[in-house]
């Protein structure tokens, strides 16, 4: 089928011209108006934006998520009634069984593998700002007590050479 119309191609889908207008547009393909000529290119494109919106195909090449399979096993069991007779009852058995696909399963595992690992980072990069931190407040304690105590130590020995002076001071005679 060649480049066609967008009201022909609507003609042909039996769907209303700005209903397919509207599809186009969240298909992401730019058409002008009804009147507007729409590729086989365009045309496959909205086909898988459809079927991806209405989920029937997720990205393009990728498998489905999980398979469900469902059986149904059908069977007769002998059962002896109270006058004595056996009686035959048919048995039906349903099972279903899910499988996931393993690539999302491995990413899925990866990413919460990446999101420990990312908080494990950052909770140790918290304790050794922590730890810097606290190192660096007993380093200025550390120093303040060192000031203060040369201070006291001064103060000390001002006081002795004061003390000594006024001695001398009172042993001589003036």
């Amino acid at each position: 089928m060649a480049d066609v119309t967008v009201a022909q191609f609507a003609d042909v889908l039996k769907v209303p011209v700005d209903r397919l207008l509207t599809q186009l547009d969240e298909a992401g393909i730019k058409v002008a108006g009804a009147d507007a000529r729409i590729s086989d290119e365009a045309k496959m494109e909205l086909l898988t934006f459809l079927r991806r919106s209405h989920g029937r195909e997720e990205a393009a090449g990728s498998s489905p998520r999980k398979i469900t399979l469902k059986r149904k096993s059908q069977g007769e069991i002998k059962v002896a009634t109270a006058q004595g007779r056996a009686r035959t009852v048919n048995v039906e058995v349903r099972t279903k069984k899910t499988y996931l696909n393993r690539s999302v399963l491995e990413e899925q595992a990866k990413q919460k593998h990446e999101e420990v690992e990312q908080r494990q980072h950052t909770e140790e990069s918290k304790e050794q700002e922590e730890r810097s931190e606290a190192e660096r407040l007993v380093a200025e304690q550390r120093e303040r007590e060192r000031l203060e105590a040369e201070a006291r130590i001064r103060e000390a020995e001002e006081s002795t050479r004061a003390h000594a002076e006024e001695e001398a001071r009172q042993r001589t005679p003036c």
